[in-house]
Formats: C-alpha cells, sequence, structure tokens
C-alpha cells in the first residue's frame, strides 16, 4: 500500500526512508500513530499521523500526515473510519485538534473532508532546507 500511496503522489523516497517512516509507527514511539484500516481482513487503508505541542493551547494538537485508502477499496468507509480512529483517540488522549492538507486537485479527499472537518482559509508554505 506504501508503494500505492507514493505513486498517487507521483514520488518516490529512498527505501531507508520508508523503513525508517514504518519503524516508527509501528514501534511504541511516543508522538507518533499509525492506524491500518481492514476489509474482509486485509489491510486497505493506513494513516499515519504526528503529534505535538502548540503554542495556543497547553493542549497538544495532531497532524495527520498520510491518509491512503487502495483504489480498489475506496468509497466503503476506510478512510471515514481511520480519521473517526484518530479522533477518537484524540478525545481520549485530550487533543486540541487534528489538521491535515491534501493536494488541491483531490477533489474525492476533499468531499471526505468536508463532511468530517471544517475547512480552512490558510495556506501552506514549504520552505526546503
Amino acid at each position: 500500500m506504501w508503494a500505492g500511496y507514493l505513486s498517487f503522489y507521483g514520488t518516490e523516497l529512498p527505501p531507508e526512508v520508508s523503513e525508517r517512516t514504518w519503524a516508527r509507527f509501528l514501534e511504541p514511539a511516543p508522538g507518533f500513530a499509525g492506524l491500518i484500516a481492514e476489509a474482509e481482513g486485509r489491510p486497505v487503508g493506513f494513516a499515519h499521523a504526528i503529534l505535538h505541542p502548540g503554542t495556543w493551547s497547553p493542549k497538544p494538537v495532531c497532524y495527520l500526515e498520510d491518509l491512503f485508502v487502495a483504489p480498489y477499496a475506496r468509497g466503503l468507509g476506510a478512510g471515514r473510519a481511520l480519521i473517526e480512529a484518530l479522533a477518537q483517540k484524540g478525545r481520549a488522549e485530550g487533543w486540541l485538534r487534528i489538521y491535515w492538507q491534501t493536494a488541491a486537485d483531490n477533489n474525492n479527499a476533499q468531499a471526505l473532508y468536508d463532511k468530517v472537518a471544517q475547512r480552512t482559509d490558510w495556506l501552506r508554505y514549504d520552505l526546503d532546507l
């Protein structure tokens, strides 16, 4: 599924980056959360999230960095289930919010996100180092 996710976004990563990413989510490491959605005993989607402190509240905030559902499983509720499971974890642990971003042309994802969260007017900027 990870390869499908990278392909969907038209990117490649060195194997060591992918291995380290998955290790962080499979190991019990504070500040990281990994979730898998299953259908009929098979993994069909995943979510990776990073918990961090914020400056506007004493409660931590969560960045949903990766959310992917395999193309054959889209429309079956896996994406919503992953977001809801992460939200349930956040409520139980006292997080302030979960936030994420998506490509401007990813209309299918936006249709789901508009149902489960509030779209903001903020823009994102990147400064590569």
